[in-house]
């Protein structure tokens, strides 16, 4: 079919008019309706009901309008994607991260991707809240842990993991412990959701055998740093994501403890509007945060076997 008579098609099926639609265009309306008139040649069907004072879609016109519609769309859209595969990118990017993963994982990639990219203006919001990224107008969300949501393109940066962990000083004054069900012995710092006000349970898959332990100790917080920081402090023992404690395992002001126990894990993505095409800003972005998790997890696993890892 000529593209010429779908697009006159579709102006005049819009605007329910020839002249409209030939002001539209730029050409003249006995050439809009020349060019309807061959597209209802080659098809053998009448496109609209015509008479001098309306002009509307057949039933036949309405269901071809809807095919020749998507048909420039994807025109657009293609010609646009490779308008901007051709561009630098530049602008706002808006993004929205965790607070604790965001200061200690994403914040610092940023910076390296600021210097990489000097013409993109990065506006973080970091904050525990799950914003609507359409709604709300983001570019890109980083999350951790299964949240759905159909209009919304994942990627995967990896994974974390609960794990254990207390100071060497308190580890000195006590016996370590060497399975889950020790923990009974030892002062555990426990967690109360912010959101449910509900105490978090320490969960263990042992031998393929789960098991529960419910903290009990002198001191509890809604705050998963504030949690880190009363383990330096030698309150007692913590359990809590391994982001969360990765800096202090490396200056060794904490231990990780029952490494071998399996504990679970949570999913970590970089998640995107599903558009047909990626702006380069937000394409640069994605693909500069997935690499370097993956090189940090490789550095890491490598390097500092006992580390806690974004992969473990």
């Amino acid at each position: 079919m000529d593209l010429s008579a779908i697009s006159a098609f579709v102006s005049a099926a819009e605007r329910d008019s020839f002249t409209d639609a030939a002001a539209e265009l730029g050409i003249s309306a006995s050439g809009v309706s020349k060019a309807v008139s061959r597209l209802e040649n080659e098809l053998q069907i009448r496109l609209f009901n015509r008479s001098t004072r309306s002009l509307s879609l057949t039933a036949d016109g309405a269901a071809l309008y809807q095919r020749c519609k998507q048909i420039l769309n994807d025109l657009n859209e293609a010609k646009l994607a490779m308008s901007q595969a051709q561009s630098a990118p530049g602008g706002r990017l808006r993004v929205s991260m965790p607070v604790a993963f965001g200061r200690s994982r994403v914040i610092p990639i940023i910076s390296a991707f600021l210097q990489r990219y000097p013409e993109v203006n990065v506006e973080a919001s970091v904050t525990d809240r799950i914003v609507d990224v359409v709604e709300e107008g983001f570019d890109v969300v980083v999350r951790i842990g299964d949240l759905p949501d159909t209009r919304m393109v994942a990627r995967s940066l990896g994974t974390t993991r609960f794990v254990v962990a207390a100071s060497p000083c308190y580890l000195e004054q006590h016996t370590r412990p060497q399975t889950p069900a020790d923990l009974r012995e030892h002062n555990c710092v426990s967690f109360i959701s912010p959101q449910t006000r509900k105490l978090i349970e320490w969960v263990f898959d042992e031998n393929g055998q789960r098991y529960i332990h419910i903290p009990v100790g002198t001191l509890s917080l809604d705050d998963g740093e504030a949690m880190v920081d009363a383990a330096i402090s030698d309150v007692g023992v913590i359990y809590c994501q391994d982001y969360l404690i990765e800096k202090s395992v490396k200056s060794g002001e904490l231990e990780i403890l029952l490494n071998k126990v399996m504990t679970p894990q949570k999913p970590v993505v970089v998640m995107y509007p599903q558009n047909r095409h990626l702006s380069p800003k937000v394409r640069v972005f994605v693909d500069f945060m997935i690499a370097h998790f993956e090189a940090a997890a490789a550095e890491l696993t490598h390097d500092v076997p006992n580390t806690p890892t974004a992969n473990n």
